[in-house]
């Protein structure tokens, strides 16, 4: 079974809903299979603390059909998959390429569609309408949820609006507030932490699901998935008979963007994946070949990164013993030389880098980009390709000539249009603020072991 979950626009409660329905579907017994559209990573944190297994990202964009199905086909239960952004967004305007419409093509899923009612009744049916008809793949909706209902009474008027217009039915009608609110943003969602969460909040999305949503009918719908004539994928295996590398993976409150399916390539691949936190641990793992630091907020954890000076002299050290280093985002901020936040107020950071990061009061950078490689590098020889997205609020500066470290990629956005984001390589440390997305490419994480074995 498979159902998405789509909406009329950003900003409508889908990924609440979402967790209410995982939360009310679980609690009736059933196995839950949390996905998620497009790029991002605060969304399947959520989903993972209410499901408590692993939420994997789906992008068609930065990924293959092919590893879009694979991720999905085979699970016992049902497979809940939250879209991105409204039904029909994606990359590219003048198509629904790698948006929730297209997903739900490629994985023959039927979709729920979440609408936000306030202060409509007869119109409420002309905007179900608008998304039904905008293209084939509105014929996927097949049912509605009507979120920030103001009444019983509006309710009905709500489903009335559909049926009299052979629209696809209502399956849940949420009053304001009804469900639980998630932490404060930053960015964005706040990440969640088990620590600050309400240890009830699985119990409040299922009493609110059980309450405000046709559970049953939700289940009889989601039964209804068809045969999109699913593509075989590669099933890659571990790698037998070498030993493993082991990579120590910056993982804790500061530093927690990663793609689950990035990190289980790497380990079919030969890759021993050994966590640390750079908040907490005052020495790194023991006998590593590599370090990876993903993604995340070092800005909110700039002072226990600082005082951290015993882990920020070993990575010094290992980085000028020439240690194999990959970041990305985050982990390229906390590689420079110290990190100014939006107060004013700097702190040392771990000093492989000669660039200060410094916060903006605005965003930087956001979107998919293609990213080929200028020079043989970690991630691929030169001339070949990889998919990635930026998003982030901060810059690194001074860029002068002259200095040791060298731009190793070119990059450009979705159209094709360049950007002057960076590749730094310096010695054996790859920087960037692209994340890149190689679940679906095991010849990337092959070359990164046999780059680190030096193979």
């Amino acid at each position: 079974m498979k159902l998405i979950v789509g909406a009329v626009a950003s900003g409508t409660g889908k990924t609440s809903v979402c967790l209410a329905l995982a939360a009310g579907l679980i609690k009736k017994g059933i196995q839950v299979n949390g996905f998620k559209v497009g790029p991002d990573y605060i969304d399947p944190m959520y989903m993972e603390l209410v499901t408590g297994k692993t939420c994997y990202n789906l992008d068609p964009w930065m990924s293959s059909q092919e590893h879009v199905q694979e991720l999905v086909s085979g699970l016992p239960g049902l497979s809940l998959i939250e879209g991105v952004m409204g039904y029909y967004d994606g990359p590219d305007i003048s198509s629904s390429t790698g948006s929730t419409a297209h997903l739900t093509g490629i994985l023959g899923s039927p979709a729920v569609l979440v609408v936000d009612a306030r202060a409509m009744a007869r119109s409420f049916g002309a905007l179900v309408r608008g998304f039904v008809d905008f293209e084939d793949l509105g014929k996927n909706i097949k049912a509605i949820i009507a979120n920030g209902c103001g009444s019983q009474r509006h309710a009905d008027l709500l489903a009335k609006a559909l049926n009299g217009s052979g629209l696809p039915p209502l399956v849940g009608a949420i009053p304001k507030k009804a469900l639980p609110e998630l932490a404060s943003r930053h960015l964005g969602l706040q990440t969640p932490d088990s620590r600050e969460v309400d240890p009830d909040i699985e119990d409040l999305f299922a009493r609110a699901a059980e309450q405000y949503l046709d559970l049953d009918g939700i289940i009889s719908l989601a039964g209804q998935t068809s045969d999109p004539g699913l593509i075989p994928g590669f099933r890659f295996q571990e790698q037998s008979g070498q030993k493993k590398i082991r990579v120590a993976v910056a993982r804790d409150r500061a530093f927690n963007f990663y793609y689950q399916a990035n990190l289980d390539v790497l380990v079919r691949a030969g890759a021993d994946l050994i966590q640390f936190s750079p908040t907490k641990d005052r020495h790194l793992p023991q006998d590593i070949q590599m370090i990876y630091f993903g993604g995340g907020y070092p800005e909110l954890y700039a002072y226990e990164l600082s005082q951290n000076k015993s882990l920020r002299k070993d990575i010094l050290s290992y980085a000028g013993s020439g240690g194999h280093i990959y970041a990305e985002c985050g982990g390229l901020v906390y590689l420079c030389r110290d990190l100014k936040i939006l107060n004013g107020q700097v702190f040392p950071m771990a000093g492989v880098l000669p660039f200060r990061a410094s916060m903006l009061g605005r965003r930087k950078s956001l979107g998919y980009v293609r990213v080929s490689f200028e020079n043989d590098c970690l991630l691929g020889d030169k001339g070949a390709e990889i998919r990635g997205h930026e998003y982030h609020y901060s810059e690194i500066e001074p860029i002068k000539p002259g200095q040791k470290w060298k731009n190793v990629y070119q990059v450009e956005n979705s159209r094709q249009e360049p950007k002057d984001t960076l590749g730094i390589s310096l010695g054996n440390v790859l920087a960037s603020y692209v994340h890149v997305y190689f679940g679906h490419r095991p010849d990337v994480a092959q070359r990164i072991v046999e780059w680190i074995r030096g193979e």
